[in-house]
């Protein structure tokens, strides 16, 4: 029951990012009108505290408070649900996830990292039925800004399971205003450290113990006094309390750790409507 109160909050405060926004409510002036695009964005959020989209309607048949904060006048198919998500655009994910962050004020101190999420073709049913439980054959890699201070992730990228970190580390915080930015010694670069520093930030970045000379070196040998240590914990790689893992380990525990999905392209969009979903439960 708990979970259910939580998700009327949840709504109230994703249709209220979706009003500041300048998403269209319709397609255009000749649709029918029988719902809202911003009632099919939120429909898709709830889909993923629910598992799937049956559950999500199932839940939503059951709380009435939930129709009348989204003023549905009847319950869609699940089939308008999953035409919806393919034809929503990427950008509009990630607007609504910026007026979210927007509305609890602007970050300054990151954490970046990555998690792998697993994709399946197969419910775990059939998977169990012939034999393959466990075997993980594709997945996807979630690359995340995560706001120290609110524990929220602020921007992400999606990609192929085996994709390298160090590059996304740049289209992540392009937009924001840095001050501190904390990674392990996947993001390790020179381009990354000239970023940071040339945002006028402060680079908490772990540094190889390969790197010889230049500005990678000072950065090395200033890692290893009592200030940048107790910044930056050496235990593990990363500081405890602005570990990114654990925002990952709470992400995968409220929205789920894996996807079904036949492509790549719908695929990301729901790892993108997880995260929207998962700051706005948090």
């Amino acid at each position: 029951m708990s979970r259910k109160f939580n998700l009327y909050k949840v709504v109230k405060i994703g249709l209220k990012a979706l009003k500041r926004t300048k998403i269209p409510l319709y397609w255009s002036r000749f649709s029918r009108k029988d719902y809202t695009l911003h009632q099919h964005i939120m429909l898709i959020v709830l889909a993923q505290y629910a598992g799937s989209i049956e559950r999500m309607l199932q839940i939503v048949r059951e709380m009435r408070k939930i129709k009348r904060v989204m003023r549905l006048k009847k319950i869609p198919h699940k089939s308008t649900i999953s035409r919806e998500l393919r034809r929503i655009p990427e950008l509009w994910i990630r607007i609504v996830l910026r007026e979210i962050i927007r509305a609890l004020g602007i970050p300054s101190k990151f954490a970046v990292d990555s998690t792998g999420i697993q994709i399946s073709y197969r419910s775990y049913y059939y998977t169990q039925r012939i034999g393959e439980v466990g075997k993980i054959r594709e997945g996807l890699k979630l690359h995340a800004a995560v706001d120290i201070d609110t524990k929220l992730i602020t921007n992400a990228i999606v990609t192929k399971w085996h994709t390298n970190d160090s590059p996304y580390l740049i289209p992540l915080l392009e937009e924001e205003r840095v001050k501190e930015v904390y990674a392990d010694k996947g993001y390790d670069s020179l381009r990354n450290i000239r970023f940071v520093l040339n945002k006028g930030g402060t680079p908490y970045i772990a540094i190889r113990n390969k790197a010889r000379r230049g500005l990678r070196r000072r950065l090395l040998e200033k890692s290893k006094s009592p200030d940048w240590k107790k910044k930056y914990s050496q235990e593990g790689g990363r500081a405890p309390f602005l570990n990114p893992q654990s925002v990952f380990h709470s992400f995968k525990r409220i929205v789920g750790d894996y996807i079904f999905s036949h492509s790549f392209s719908v695929a990301s969009k729901l790892l993108l409507f997880k995260v929207l979903a998962y700051d706005l439960y948090v």
